[in-house]
């Protein structure tokens, strides 16, 4: 077994006994690589799932090289940051109201996932933007042509209409409790 693959087994065991690790205190996590029974749970974990348990950013054999440049790791921290706040802008321009804040929310969520298991397309442009010297000279990117560019890769129609009906159900359950408060009828 890899230590990648032990790395893996030890965050999903983690995840798992979450609850129960807090509830005996601290756990000694030099003492897990040790612990026999902790290993036969995280290969169980992992049969259960057909093996190959993972979480966090899927960027497969590029993951060392990446994990070993920081002005990397800090450039993709970065654009994250700033397609976050470019999503924000372009909502609030829209003038959703009070939808506005769960539909930022969950626009950031889908950037999030679109991130961790980017597709070969996006992951191409995700390194071509991280290449871009002249982007990474401020706290923010503040080219916002490349910021909606990117947007347009990586949130497509189905993800614009998850944010639609969102922040839609959410306006509805504000107007629904609004009336109910108000007493007035529906």
């Amino acid at each position: 077994m890899s230590q990648q693959d032990k790395s893996e087994n030890q965050s999903t065991f983690n995840q798992e006994n979450a609850v129960n690790a807090n509830q005996e205190n601290a756990v000694n996590a030099i003492g897990l690589f040790f612990d026999e029974e902790w290993l036969r749970k995280g290969v169980e974990a992992e049969d259960k799932v057909g093996g190959n348990i993972g979480a966090g950013l899927d960027w497969g054999s590029a993951f060392v090289s990446l994990m070993g440049n920081l002005e990397l790791l800090g450039r993709i921290t970065t654009l994250r940051i700033s397609l976050n706040k470019e999503v924000r802008l372009l909502l609030n321009n829209w003038n959703l109201g009070t939808a506005t804040k769960i539909a930022v929310k969950t626009a950031r969520e889908r950037i999030l996932e679109k991130f961790k298991l980017p597709t070969p397309e996006l992951r191409e442009y995700i390194l071509a933007t991280l290449e871009n010297d002249q982007l990474y000279g401020e706290e923010f990117i503040s080219d916002r042509e490349i910021l909606r560019e990117l947007l347009e890769v990586l949130l497509k129609k189905e993800d614009w209409e998850t944010i639609a009906a969102v922040a839609a159900d959410s306006l509805k359950k504000e107007i629904i409790h609004q009336a109910i408060g108000e007493k007035i009828s529906a």
